[in-house]
C-alpha cells in the first residue's frame, strides 16, 4: 500500500508540473493565420537554425508566439519558427473602427480592392476615383469595405469622408465605360524621366514600354485619370497628367559633351530632390503594407518617395523594383539608387528589402527591426552579407 501511495503522489506532482505547459500552448490554439510567402520553417529563432522544409503562401498555420523578428507556430503537428515578415496580422486585432460609415475611394490611379488587409493578398478588382464604399471595420492602416456586390479590404489612406471631383464631364454620363473624351487627340508625353505604359488604367497593371518626355501620342480615350494611348506599334494606359497638348522642350544640346553634362546635372538634382523629400519622412513608422503617408513598409517607402518627389511610378514590391531602371554595380553606386537585400534567406538573390542610397556609404529606409524609417551604414557587417543588387530609375 505505501508504494502504491508513492507512486500515486509522483503521478499528481508530474500533471502539476506539466499542465501549465500544456495550457500555455493551447491559449493560441484559435489564431489561425496565413503565410504570406513561401518561407523556410526552422527548428529555432534565426537562421543558423536548420530549415525543416518550405511552408508556401497561403498555407495555414498556428501563432503560438514570438521571440524578436522570429515567429513560432505550429504546422502539419510540427513546432518550429518562421521570419515575422512571412505571416499575417492576428484576425483578432483590434479594429480602430467597429461601425458602419460611408467613405469615398480618394486616389486618381484607382484603389485595389485585395482578399486580405495587406499587399500580399490577390486583387480582387480596382475601384476608380469617387467610387462610394461602407467601411465595416478598420484595422493597421486597412479597411474592410463593401461596394455593391464587391467585399474585401483596401489602404485606409485613400479613403475619404467627402466625395471628390472626378473631373468627368456630364455629357458622358451614359457612357458605359466612363470616358471623358470619345474622339482621337494629339498629346506629348511631359514626364522628364519618361512615362510607363501599362496595360491598363491602374499601377497595378505590367508596364508594356516607357516613352521619352516629348513623345507624340494619340490619345483614344480618357477615363479616371488615365488616358488610352497609341504611339508606333504601342497601344496602352498611361496617367494623363503627364500628357500635354504642347510639345515640350527636351533641352538636347547638339554637343555630345555639353549633352552629357547636362544630363549628369538633372540626374544630381533629381537625386537631391529625391533625397530631401525622403529625408522628411524619417521616423515615421513601419507599417506592414503600407505605403504613405503615415506610415511605410520598405517598398511601399521608396514607391511613395519616387511618385511623390519625382513622378516615377515604381511597382509595389521590393522583388519587382529590383527589376526596374538600369543595373549599377555596387562600386558605382550613386546617390539617388536603389539598393536591394535579403534580410531573410541566405542570400541567394532573393530580393525581400529594398532602401535608397543617400551616398557617403549610407541609405534611407522603413525598416521592419527599427519600426520606423532610418539611415543607416551600408557597409555594416548585416547589410554587407544582405546586399543582393542596385538598380538607377533617375
Amino acid at each position: 500500500m505505501s508504494i502504491n501511495k508513492k507512486y500515486v503522489m509522483a503521478g499528481v506532482l508530474a500533471t502539476a508540473l506539466v499542465a501549465p505547459l500544456t495550457d500555455a500552448t493551447n491559449s493560441y490554439a484559435d489564431d489561425t493565420r496565413t503565410i504570406t510567402g513561401r518561407v523556410n520553417f526552422r527548428t529555432g529563432p534565426g537562421k543558423s537554425y536548420s530549415s525543416m522544409g518550405k511552408i508556401e503562401k497561403g498555407k495555414k498555420v498556428t501563432y503560438l508566439g514570438s521571440s524578436g523578428n522570429w515567429i513560432k507556430i505550429k504546422y502539419n503537428s510540427k513546432t518550429g519558427y518562421i521570419y515575422k515578415d512571412y505571416i499575417s496580422k492576428a484576425t483578432t486585432s483590434t479594429s480602430s473602427s467597429t461601425s458602419t460609415s460611408v467613405r469615398y475611394v480618394k486616389s486618381s490611379d484607382g484603389l485595389n480592392v485585395r482578399k486580405g488587409p495587406s499587399v500580399s493578398y490577390s486583387k480582387i478588382t480596382n475601384l476608380p476615383n469617387g467610387t462610394k464604399v461602407t467601411v465595416k471595420s478598420t484595422s493597421n492602416g486597412w479597411s474592410k469595405i463593401t461596394s455593391g456586390s464587391i467585399t474585401g479590404y483596401v489602404n485606409s489612406s485613400y479613403l475619404t469622408s467627402k466625395k471628390p471631383s472626378t473631373e468627368t464631364s456630364s455629357n458622358t454620363s451614359n457612357d458605359k465605360n466612363n470616358q471623358t473624351n470619345e474622339t482621337s487627340t494629339t498629346k506629348y508625353i511631359s514626364a522628364s524621366s519618361g512615362l510607363n505604359v501599362r496595360k491598363g488604367p491602374s499601377t497595378s497593371y505590367s508596364v508594356i514600354s516607357t516613352l521619352a518626355k516629348g513623345t507624340k501620342v494619340t490619345v483614344k480615350s480618357t477615363s479616371n485619370g488615365w488616358s488610352k494611348i497609341t504611339s508606333g506599334s504601342i497601344t496602352g494606359y498611361v496617367n494623363s497628367s503627364y500628357l500635354t497638348s504642347k510639345k515640350p522642350s527636351t533641352t538636347t544640346s547638339s554637343n555630345s559633351s555639353s549633352s552629357s553634362t547636362n544630363s549628369s546635372t538633372s540626374t544630381s538634382n533629381s537625386a537631391s530632390k529625391v533625397i530631401s523629400y525622403a529625408k522628411k519622412l524619417l521616423g515615421k513608422p513601419y507599417v506592414w503594407g503600407a505605403q504613405g503617408p503615415n506610415g511605410f513598409d520598405c517598398s511601399g517607402f521608396t514607391y511613395y518617395v519616387f511618385k511623390n518627389s519625382a513622378g516615377i511610378t515604381l511597382p509595389r514590391t521590393s522583388s519587382a523594383q529590383s527589376k526596374y531602371g538600369k543595373s549599377v554595380s555596387k562600386s558605382n553606386l550613386k546617390a539617388g539608387d536603389l539598393i536591394f537585400f535579403d534580410t531573410v534567406g541566405p542570400n541567394n538573390g532573393a530580393v525581400t528589402h529594398v532602401g535608397l542610397y543617400i551616398g557617403n556609404g549610407q541609405f534611407i529606409h522603413a525598416a521592419s527591426g527599427q519600426g520606423k524609417v532610418v539611415i543607416n551604414n551600408l557597409n555594416s557587417s548585416y547589410y554587407v552579407k544582405a546586399y543582393v543588387n542596385a538598380r538607377r530609375v533617375l
